[in-house]
């Protein structure tokens, strides 16, 4: 392998790391999110009246990353690779570790999503949720009724797996996942079967974590979106007159790429994504056309997207100059870097998404009365020094 090859694979998996992928989760939706810090801390956002609070949750190991939620319990990754179990009692948190339980192991990714409350059907004695464990298997642990039990799911044949696509959204019963060799792959939880999914020779994909898109949970028709090695936003779709097909999407604009996983799903139609300029852009399909929005960072000069129909972002200039003065005004004078990170962002609810920014501070986007998405408000963490509070007139 040379140098530079070496290079590339490390990056890769720096970018696809549990402390990217997995530092936010939501507990409660609507209610409460948890933020892992890079020293492990743990903190617990809850969200009363429309004001936020934290809590910090002292564990004596350090965490690296919250990869799963399932009726009010968290699952999260200790620094040994350990899954352990939160449950609230009052304000405090029970810890289990389910890597010490019978044939438990240690794991090093979960799930893309939780299925939300408001979406929920009735718990069964099936539920489960899906790991990588640290050899590159797929691992199930069933979490219904707090009966614990692990399940070695292997691998596909040829490679290991790099981050678990989707686990049933898309499909009942099916678990899709990104191989180390940058294919599509899928485990049939009923027959325990792998099956492989053709793709182009030049079509690689990296190994983040990706999301399913599905107008209704009745419909069959769908599609799962991903990110390439080269930070471009790929859809592998099924319908029942075309079948199975993919469609490369590109990046919002010229110079851009796709950093960090795809974002959530929402409206069933609307795909959020953080561009490498810092910015946030939403695919959305606008009944005939998929198109780009470009919405910036949460700063008092923020930049909006405007779509056109050869699917472009245009940029108003006198407010793109007025946006980098205030960009670069925050960053010298506050310790603030308004542009958003590579940190996977989490659905608060079905109109509020979670960001986290450059400096440390999290970011609200909520869909306003007229369905556009508009920066609410920001929340200060204890891992920034930044002190710049921003918040729409309307949540005052």
């Amino acid at each position: 392998m040379s140098p530079g090859s070496k290079s590339k694979e490390l990056d890769i998996d720096r970018k696809s790391s549990i402390s990217v992928n997995f530092r936010l989760r939501v507990i409660n939706e609507g209610q409460s999110f948890v933020l892992v810090t890079n020293d492990g801390m743990i903190y617990e956002y809850m969200n009363i009246e429309n004001v936020w609070f934290s809590i910090k949750h002292e564990n004596p190991l350090v965490m690296k990353g919250a990869v799963g939620s399932y009726n009010g319990s968290l699952f999260l990754v200790n620094e040994n690779k350990d899954l352990v179990m939160a449950e609230r009692v009052g304000t405090e948190m029970t810890w289990t570790n389910c890597s010490g339980l019978k044939k438990g192991r240690q794991v090093i990714g979960g799930p893309p999503w939780d299925v939300a409350t408001s979406k929920a059907t009735k718990v069964t004695p099936e539920d489960s949720m899906f790991f990588i464990s640290k050899s590159g298997g797929l691992l199930q642990l069933t979490v219904a009724l707090q009966k614990l039990k692990w399940k070695d799911c292997r691998k596909p044949s040829n490679t290991k797996i790099a981050s678990i696509v989707d686990q049933e959204v898309f499909r009942e019963n099916i678990v899709f996942v990104v191989g180390t060799d940058g294919h599509l792959y899928q485990y049939n939880k009923v027959t325990g079967l792998w099956h492989g999914h053709r793709q182009s020779p030049h079509m690689v994909l990296s190994r983040q974590l990706g999301t399913a898109m599905r107008g209704s949970q009745q419909s069959l028709s769908g599609s799962l979106f991903m990110i390439s090695e080269e930070g471009r936003l790929i859809e592998y779709y099924w319908n029942p007159i075309e079948g199975w097909g993919w469609v490369e999407h590109g990046s919002p604009c010229l110079g851009v790429t796709l950093v960090g996983s795809t974002g959530p799903c929402l409206a069933g139609n609307q795909l959020f994504l953080v561009g490498s300029d810092g910015n946030v852009y939403l695919r959305f399909w606008d009944h005939t056309i998929w198109k780009w929005s470009d919405y910036g960072f949460p700063s008092n000069g923020n930049i909006v997207g405007v779509n056109h129909e050869k699917e472009e972002v245009c940029i108003d200039q006198e407010m793109q100059v007025k946006t980098h003065k205030e960009y670069k005004k925050e960053t010298e004078t506050d310790n603030c870097d308004p542009k958003v990170a590579p940190t996977r962002p989490v659905p608060f609810t079905e109109n509020s998404v979670i960001f986290e920014l450059r400096d440390g501070r999290l970011a609200e986007m909520q869909r306003a009365e007229d369905l556009q998405w508009v920066w609410w408000r920001t929340i200060k963490t204890p891992t920034t020094r930044c002190n710049t509070i921003y918040w729409t007139a309307a949540a005052s």
